[in-house]
């Protein structure tokens, strides 16, 4: 037992063994670090409002992958664009990553119309908002049913229950007046955007009349109200389905 312990030759053998476990086991980490490519990154482009026609070319230049996990159709927006991703812009990323990208619809989409009659104006709007569509001029006319929808055109050609229009159509309303000559209070539109205004508008039964946009505003989407005639305040008052005129500027920094 005691010759085995003094053994010079097994302890070589060992000391050989240690050696090259340590050499393999550094091997493996660099190997490691090659294969997962360690501390090697790049950064994720940015491919919002990018084309989907271009995308191979963008993902082949920065050496990863895309895949498209749905589409939603924005009409404010061009289709066939990006208008999500993930990971975001600039990420650090490894090289063949996947980026998951939402785009905007190539094709438009369509909607059924919805059965709006004898709904009040409110419910209508909420009802046609709904389901993506937009609310155009209100037309009122004398009927015993205030406030009530009573039929609905497109360019002043009427439309039936079901029938297939593209999302964001806008729709013209045809609303009873009661028997008596309304009047509403002007409503304060400056510093509302468009889409604000119509609501407020429509909610009070009124119409958007002109609108003049300065020269600055490139995309009415990105506009506020900054002067509106008539003035809105408490002693202005228009007979419902009357129309304002609306004045808009580009939006400042100092807006948002």
């Amino acid at each position: 037992m005691l010759a085995f312990f003094k053994n010079k030759f097994l302890y070589k053998h060992i000391l050989l063994a240690l050696i090259t476990l340590v050499f393999l086991f550094i091997g493996w980490l660099k190997y490691l670090d090659y294969y997962t490519q360690h501390n090697k990154y790049i950064q994720v482009p940015d491919f919002n409002s990018f084309p989907i026609s271009s995308l191979d070319s963008l993902v082949k230049a920065n050496d990863i992958r895309y895949v498209i996990i749905d589409s939603i159709f924005d009409k404010s927006k061009e289709k066939g664009i990006v208008v999500k991703q993930d990971p975001p812009p600039l990420t650090n990323v490894k090289r063949n990553r996947k980026i998951y990208l939402i785009i905007n619809s190539l094709q438009s989409r369509k909607v059924n119309f919805p059965d709006i009659y004898d709904l009040s104006l409110r419910q209508a709007i909420r009802k046609l908002n709904k389901k993506g569509l937009e609310v155009g001029t209100l037309e009122y006319r004398a009927d015993i049913a205030t406030n009530k929808v009573l039929d609905y055109k497109i360019n002043g050609i009427k439309i039936g229950i079901g029938q297939e229009l593209y999302y964001g159509t806008i729709v013209d309303l045809v609303i009873g007046k009661g028997l008596s000559n309304k009047s509403v209070i002007v409503p304060n539109l400056v510093g509302l955007t468009r889409i604000e205004a119509n609501i407020v508008l429509k909610s009070t039964s009124l119409n958007i009349g002109s609108e003049i946009f300065k020269n600055s505003v490139i995309d009415s989407s990105f506009a506020v109200i900054y002067k509106q005639f008539p003035v809105g305040n408490d002693d202005n008052t228009l007979n419902i389905g009357s129309a304002i005129d609306l004045f808009f500027r580009r939006i400042k920094t100092t807006d948002l």
